[in-house]
């Protein structure tokens, strides 16, 4: 089986004694949290950042060190406990591999000041930004191995399936080869707020066999809206990572 660790998502709001209540019933062993959510009690947790301009966009300017600097500096000053990992949106075509690269490094090496213990720092994929499809996934993969490949144990993909199918539709299946296995650090699935099924358009046997051949661990959050869904969720992704497909 594949080394995996589900997650309560973002998307399930709630006090924080309840969210970590939630979790521990249904199996989850961290609580992913959106900036500036109060920390759970006592279990570890995620942060899933989002940068937006005046209208609600993701607006990451990754390209600009003054911007990167100030963003690193609020993050940073935000958190009182170290998070298990930090999720990043990729921003917009201006955002370049090296500009992402640039951002996971200054992320990581102010959280290792701060806290003393190395947190990775993984980029999602967003239909409308720089990590559209699985070719730009590969692209940016290989600039952070070829340029700074002590980087490589601190850094990663979050693959946000429902964004990538919203990219490439029909050819989802044939993005998902492209996506490295090695960079695979998390996971994200829902249909439309609810527990994905195999009748989706989604491939999700191609994107839970990715899950398989990812050599380290991979983070899943079923990012459902519904509490009730989350534990049918997790069973899903359960048996769709042993191959069994009849859910």
């Amino acid at each position: 089986m594949p080394n995996v660790t589900y997650v309560l998502p973002d998307t399930l709001f709630g006090a924080p004694a309840a969210r970590e209540a939630l979790a521990l019933q249904t199996g989850c062993d961290l609580v992913e949290l959106g900036p500036c959510y109060p920390l759970p009690p006592t279990l570890p947790w995620l942060l899933r950042t989002a940068s937006v301009d005046e209208h609600g966009r993701d607006l990451p300017h990754w390209y600009d060190r003054t911007w990167t600097a100030a963003f690193v500096a609020a993050l940073v000053s935000d958190v009182d406990r170290a998070p298990d990992a930090v999720v990043i949106e990729p921003g917009a075509d201006r955002n370049r591999p090296g500009d992402l690269v640039r951002a996971i490094a200054a992320i990581h090496d102010a959280l290792l000041v701060r806290f003393g213990m190395p947190v990775p720092v993984l980029v999602a994929n967003r239909a409308e930004q720089a990590l559209p499809d699985g070719a730009a996934l590969a692209e940016f993969w290989a600039y952070l191995v070829g340029h700074t490949p002590t980087l490589v144990p601190h850094a990663g993909i979050a693959l946000d399936a429902p964004e990538l199918y919203a990219a490439t539709r029909t050819r989802m299946a044939g993005e998902l080869a492209l996506v490295p296995p090695e960079a695979l650090r998390y996971l994200r699935l829902q249909t439309r707020g609810k527990k994905p099924d195999l009748h989706d358009p989604l491939p999700w046997r191609a994107a839970f066999a990715l899950v398989r051949k990812a050599p380290g661990p991979v983070l899943i959050v079923p990012a459902v809206r519904d509490p009730e869904q989350l534990a049918a969720a997790i069973l899903f992704c359960m048996l769709n990572l042993q191959g069994r497909a009849f859910t």
